[in-house]
């Protein structure tokens, strides 16, 4: 699909050769997975994706920073990171129930730390509060990545919208224009 959506943008053509009055104009993305499997069969995914014509990746949620660092890497072995922006994907986990039901979701993987920490703010009664710091812990990490290849986070609150601007404020993630509003 990339590749028939890049030739109808580049080449101004239709899959079966007829020309396009009005070229569409598309900045093309694809999902990327770095827990998916294997990190190197991973960037060979990503590196297809963008040959087909991908111009940037929106990864599948990332709670393991040193494991996407890894797939990070098996990215720059082939020169992909300046060819693509990435947008890691975060969600506020709200419960050690969602936490755990996360590990079944394909391509996403929640480290053991992570839930032991869920698990005794579930006990203390403070679940949700425990979930929005380790968004946060985990979006100014990410931010420490800018110059690695990561272009931005991407923020995906199930249910749970009315979070966002607390994570965007506290994580630092507004620019400096508005941080000060």
């Amino acid at each position: 699909m990339l590749w028939i959506l890049r030739r109808m943008r580049d080449e101004g053509r239709y899959l079966d050769g007829r020309e396009i009055k009005f070229p569409p104009k598309y900045f093309l993305g694809a999902a990327a997975s770095p827990y998916a499997s294997d990190p190197k069969f991973q960037a060979l995914r990503e590196h297809k994706k963008v040959n087909a014509g991908a111009q940037f990746f929106q990864t599948n949620l990332v709670y393991d920073i040193e494991r996407m660092e890894i797939w990070l890497n098996e990215l720059a072995k082939r020169n992909i990171l300046d060819k693509v922006y990435i947008l890691v994907g975060i969600t506020p986990l709200k419960s050690l129930k969602m936490a755990r039901h996360m590990n079944e979701v394909p391509g996403v993987w929640v480290p053991e730390a992570i839930l032991k920490r869920l698990e005794t703010a579930d006990a203390a009664g403070n679940a949700q509060e425990e979930g929005v710091q380790i968004a946060l812990e985990l979006s100014r990490k990410i931010r420490g990545y800018e110059k690695q290849g990561i272009h931005g986070i991407h923020i995906m609150p199930v249910n749970w919208e009315d979070i966002v601007p607390r994570i965007v404020k506290e994580a630092g993630l507004l620019p400096e224009v508005y941080a000060s509003a």
